[in-house]
This record gives structure tokens, C-alpha cells and sequence, in this order.
């Protein structure tokens, strides 16, 4: 059954899903979808993606959104083209680097914009994202591709679909001359040239649930306040796998320090690292303990579908529900009133969209109606949690108060949690309303010691 594409021609996110489509020789049929004129929004589109943005593929009755999701569900499908490496350590670097780059490369395409009055601070930032992925994720231009890998990877197509908005703005890349020692500009024209001079064999890879041997003990590096932190604690907790946990103290700024700074070059919790391997990103590192420990429960593995479902709501919550932190953040802050109603506001939507499209107006006692938690539901609900920390008043959403009193009710995802409750009541639990008391309480359940 093939595939039918919604797409923009004028999105990079699309450009990188229909590049993949024609590099694995992919058999698809494709449909524009106008966004300048609204179609994103029309109820034939959004039945097939309710967050009404593209790209989106159906093949027969099932739907995918989320590009990462898109070319991640159509390599697995298509092994042979390498695109997505079968190895775990392999794959996991992919996945770091496709979950850093939904945090900080789209900086690139906000740039690219003719709007901003703000274009030269842009520019900094622009030059400083394009540094960092020089010297992490190139080493500082001696890679020929991301992360060293053998032939290019959708971590190396995702980046030079971002890149080429830099080139309709007439972007200066002389100021980065390490670009040159790398194939990352020259890919995109010698892409389709590459992938056609290939001969591949018709040979079996080997299967990814083949157990690992043997491994050195884990060691998380973490901080409480991190809502990704938790998120992977919880999942350690969930699965009893033993692991080493260091405390970084994000408030002292420990993860700026040069001893860190080399297990983690972005500087962010969490972070883990197991002989010499080491690894970023929260939803990376969920996914490589899942397929390094064989927890298929929580990241199925032998059905594509559930995966890919996964995997949509772990891009849709880096571009979405990541937004929580920042609210939380600015009323930490005290920012001013009229701002915080607004950025309420939005949070407001954020969670009614969240249990629409995912819970099913609440209908779901899991994300996508799995039959456990997933690591879908370990990363959601802690970064939910967080806004109890600003006092956030959930009545607006009570399917949102039902889906976290579940989860929290499973005394390992309460015991994650203990440390950042305990942190968060000392001075002001008087101040909680009466849910938020209910769920901080919940942490001094039995079980939580």
C-alpha cells in the first residue's frame, strides 16, 4: 500500500520526509496542502492530523504526523538505504541529534524569515547554533558526516534541509570555513548522485531486538527541577534497572563546568553515560534504554505502528509541550501580568489539544490508548507535573487532572517525583490550591522513601 504525502513545498520539514521518500525509492503519491490559504485547517486535514501542520502521510487507514516520526517509521521500513542505522549506539546518536536539533536548529528557520526587527540579535544566535553544531556534531569540520557515521544518515538530511533557508537569505558561510572540510553543504546537490552509484546486497540486517551483550552500569546525570530528568529516572525506576545517579546542580551551574561540559557539550540535564559512551537528550536516551534492555513495553519495537505513534508524540512534545517549562519559568520570575495571562493561555490550549488528540478527550487512561505506560506517557507527565509549580490551575482541564492522578498513582513514577515535590512545598505549600496539595501528597504515598 503506498504512501500519500501532505506537504508544503516550501517547508523544510517536508523537504527532508519527501527527500526520504525518494531516496528509499519509497512508492508515494502527494498532495499539497496550502497553508498560506488555510487547508491546514480544514476538517479533511485535520482528521488525518489533528495538530493541523505538515508534513503528514497516511498509508490506508493509518495516519502519522511529526517529520522525525515520518522518516524514522519509513527508513525502518526501507532497512537497506542505511538512512536510519540498525546499530544501537548508532541510532541513538541519530536520535540525539534529531531531538537537539527540534530544540535549537529551527532557530535557523525563524531567521530565514523576512519578519523579525530583531534580525542582527537573530543573527548571533544563528552563529552561535552553527559553532556548536560545527565543533559537536562535525568536530569542528573533520567529519564528513554528523557524528562521524559511515555515509550520511536523516540526521545529515534533516540538517542540510534546515541549511538551505540560510541560502535563500543570503547567509555569509564564509564565516565558517570548517563547513568546507565536510560534505554537509555540497550534500544536497550530490544526494540523489550518491544514493544511485550505491549497490546494495540483498542481505539481512540484523535485527534490532537481538539482546545486547552485557553492558557497563548507566550513569544518569540529573537534577530534580528537570522535567526530562525525571522523565528518565522514571523509567529506571519502572524497568529496576540497575544505574549510577549523579547529582548536577543546575543552580549552582555545575552543568556549565569543563568536567561536564565533556559528557554533555550542550550543558543540559539529563545526560547518561556508560563506559565511554555517552549520550544526550531526554527522549534519545528513553528510546536507547528501551532497545538496550529490551523493554518493549514501554517502546514497542515489533509493532512499526505503536512505534511510530510514540515517536509522534515525542516530536509533537519538543515542539509543543516543552513550552511549560518556559511558562513556569517566567512566573518564577514574576514576569508581568498581562504577558503571564497570555502565556497561560496558551498552555491553556497546549493541554486541551494534548488531550484531544492524545488521551481522546480523556477517554485514554494512555497516550494512543496503549495498554501501559509508555515513554510517551514517562515524558508528558513529567513535564505536566511541573507546572504545579507554578500553582497552575488544571480545573480548566480535568481530563488533565484524571490522566495525572493515574499515573502518579504507580509508586515509581511518585518516587521520581519525591525529590522535586519535596523542593517545590518547602516554603509555600500553604500557597497550592487544593489539587496541586492532592498530587505533592501523593508523593508521601507508602513506597516513597
Amino acid at each position: 500500500m503506498s504512501i500519500t504525502l501532505y506537504f508544503n513545498p516550501y517547508s523544510h520539514r517536508c523537504l527532508s520526509v519527501k527527500t526520504v521518500l525518494l531516496l528509499t525509492k519509497s512508492g508515494f503519491n502527494e498532495k499539497i496542502i496550502d497553508v498560506l490559504k488555510g487547508e491546514n485547517l480544514k476538517h479533511a486535514f485535520t482528521n488525518i492530523n489533528p495538530n493541523q501542520t505538515v508534513p503528514a502521510i497516511t498509508e490506508g487507514f493509518f495516519s502519522l504526523f511529526e517529520s522525525h516520526a515520518i522518516i524514522k517509521y519509513i527508513c525502518i521500513n526501507k532497512p537497506d538505504f542505511r538512512l536510519y542505522p540498525n546499530t544501537l549506539q548508532d541510532k541513538a546518536l541519530v536520535d540525539s541529534y534529531l531531538d537537539w536539533q527540534q530544540n535549537e536548529f529551527t532557530k535557523l528557520l525563524d531567521y530565514s524569515k523576512e519578519v523579525p526587527e530583531n534580525r542582527v540579535s537573530r543573527l548571533v544566535d544563528v552563529e552561535e547554533i552553527l559553532h556548536f553544531f560545527i565543533k559537536t556534531f562535525l568536530n569542528n569540520g573533520q567529519f564528513y558526516y554528523i557524528f562521524d557515521l559511515p555515509n550520511f544518515t536523516i540526521a545529515d538530511i534533516r540538517a542540510v534541509c534546515d541549511l538551505t533557508s540560510l541560502f535563500i537569505c543570503n547567509f555569509d558561510f564564509e564565516k565558517f570555513p570548517n563547513f568546507k572540510n565536510t560534505r554537509i553543504i555540497s550534500i544536497t546537490l550530490g544526494l540523489f548522485n550518491l544514493i544511485s552509484k550505491q549497490k546494495y546486497k540483498n542481505l539481512f540486517i540484523q535485527s534490532i531486538l537481538t539482546r545486547q551483550p552485557k553492558q557497563d552500569l548507566i550513569t544518569l546525570y540529573f537534577h530534580p527541577l528537570s522535567s526530562p530528568s525525571r522523565a528518565v529516572r522514571s523509567l529506571f525506576l519502572l524497568a529496576k534497572i540497575e544505574y549510577n545517579e549523579k547529582f548536577i546542580d543546575i543552580l549552582k551551574f555545575e552543568n556549565k563546568s569543563d568536567q561536564y561540559t565533556q559528557i554533555n557539550p550542550n550543558q543540559t540535564v539529563p545526560s547518561i553515560k556508560q563506559g565511554t559512551f555517552t549520550l544526550f537528550e531526554s527522549h534519545t536516551i528513553l528510546k536507547y534504554v528501551c532497545e538496550q534492555y529490551r523493554l518493549f513495553e514501554f517502546y514497542p519495537q515489533e509493532n512499526l505502528r505503536f512505534k511510530a505513534q510514540i515517536d509522534s508524540y515525542l516530536d509533537f512534545h519538543l515542539n509543543q509541550m516543552r513550552q511549560i517549562t518556559e511558562y513556569v519559568m517566567s512566573v518564577q520570575k514574576n514576569q508581568n501580568e498581562e504577558q503571564l495571562k497570555a502565556k497561560q493561555k496558551n498552555i491553556d490550549q497546549q493541554l486541551q489539544f494534548f488531550t484531544k488528540a492524545f488521551l481522546n478527550e480523556g477517554q485514554y487512561k494512555y497516550i494512543y490508548n496503549l495498554k501501559t505506560i509508555s515513554i510517551a506517557d514517562l515524558s508528558a507527565v513529567n513535564e505536566i507535573v511541573f507546572l504545579v509549580m507554578a500553582n497552575y490551575e488544571f480545573n480548566s482541564v480535568p481530563q488533565i487532572k484524571k490522566y495525572l492522578t493515574n499515573i502518579l498513582d504507580n509508586q515509581n513514577v511518585r518516587q521520581s517525583n519525591k525529590e522535586y515535590f519535596s523542593l517545590i512545598c518547602n516554603n509555600q505549600l500553604n500557597n497550592f490550591n487544593q489539587f496541586n496539595k492532592q498530587i505533592i501528597a501523593s508523593s508521601k504515598k507508602r513506597g516513597c522513601s
